[in-house]
C-alpha cells in the first residue's frame, strides 16, 4: 500500500487519515471552524505513530469540494503547502464522487444520484456510476443549479437501479421532474463521508495517475464551470 496523506476539511468535521504500512490510522475533530490549526497538528500526530516522515508520502490526497468554501481553501491550500514543500503530489477529489462512492459500497444499486444543499436554494447534482477501476465513474457532468433547473445526460442512457445520496433532495418533486425520473419511491440516504473509504477511493484514483504537482491542486467549487440549462 502507497503512503498516502488523506485530508477532509470541507465536511462537517475535520479529519486526516494516513495509508502506511497496510493500515490506515485516522484522526478527526468536530471543531471545523478550527480547522487550520487543527489539521497540521493531526497530521504531524498520525506521521508520529506510523513513524514516516513527510517525505515519505507517494501522495497527498484531499476534498477539493463542493463544500465549505473556507474549509476547501483550507484543505487545498495545507495539501499545496505540503506537497511543495516535500515534492509530494497531491490528488484532489470530488466530494460528491466520494460520497457516491462510499453509497455504493454499502448499497445494492449500480448508480448513485448525488445531491447536496448549496447556498441560494441551489443544490450541487451529480450521476455516477459504479466502477471496478475507477471507483465511480462520472456520467454527464457536475451542476449546481436550483432543483427544476438540474440536468440529467441523455446521453449516457437512462438512470436504473439507483440511490440517492446526499442531504439535497428536500424537493423531490421538482428535481423529479426536471430529471425525468420516477423517483418517488428511490431509496436515499446522507452518509457521513466515511474516511477509511475515501482512503479507498483516493488509493483506486492514485494508481490511475490522477494526482498532479502540489501546484496545480484547485479547488473543485463547480459553479465556475457550470452550463445552466436554457
Amino acid at each position: 500500500m502507497p503512503n498516502l496523506l488523506a485530508i477532509d476539511t470541507a465536511s462537517a468535521n475535520c479529519a486526516v487519515a494516513l495509508a502506511a504500512a497496510d493500515k490506515v490510522l485516522f484522526r478527526s475533530t468536530s471543531t471545523a471552524r478550527h480547522a487550520a490549526q487543527s489539521v497540521l497538528p493531526m497530521i504531524e500526530d498520525l506521521l508520529t505513530e506510523a513513524a514516516i516522515g513527510l517525505p515519505q508520502l507517494e501522495a497527498i490526497a484531499v476534498l477539493a469540494g463542493p463544500g465549505s468554501f473556507t474549509g476547501i481553501r483550507i484543505g487545498i491550500g495545507i495539501a499545496q503547502g505540503l506537497g511543495l514543500a516535500n515534492g509530494t503530489p497531491v490528488l484532489p477529489l470530488s466530494t460528491l464522487a466520494v460520497m457516491a462512492y462510499s453509497a455504493l459500497q454499502a448499497m445494492d444499486a449500480q448508480e448513485a444520484l448525488v445531491s447536496v444543499k448549496a447556498r441560494d436554494e441551489e443544490v450541487y447534482f451529480a450521476r455516477y456510476r459504479r466502477s471496478s477501476r475507477q471507483g465511480v465513474e462520472l456520467s454527464g457532468q457536475e451542476q449546481v443549479a436550483e432543483p427544476a433547473a438540474l440536468v440529467l445526460d441523455s446521453q449516457s442512457g437512462t438512470a436504473t437501479n439507483f440511490v440517492l445520496v446526499g442531504d439535497g433532495w428536500e424537493r423531490r418533486d421538482e428535481m423529479a421532474t426536471a430529471l425525468r425520473l420516477d423517483i418517488a419511491d428511490a431509496a436515499a440516504v446522507d452518509p457521513e463521508l466515511n474516511l477509511s473509504e475515501f482512503v479507498q477511493f483516493a488509493l483506486l484514483r492514485l494508481a490511475l495517475g490522477e494526482a498532479v504537482v502540489a501546484e496545480l491542486a484547485t479547488p473543485n467549487y463547480v459553479k465556475e464551470n457550470m452550463l445552466y440549462a436554457s
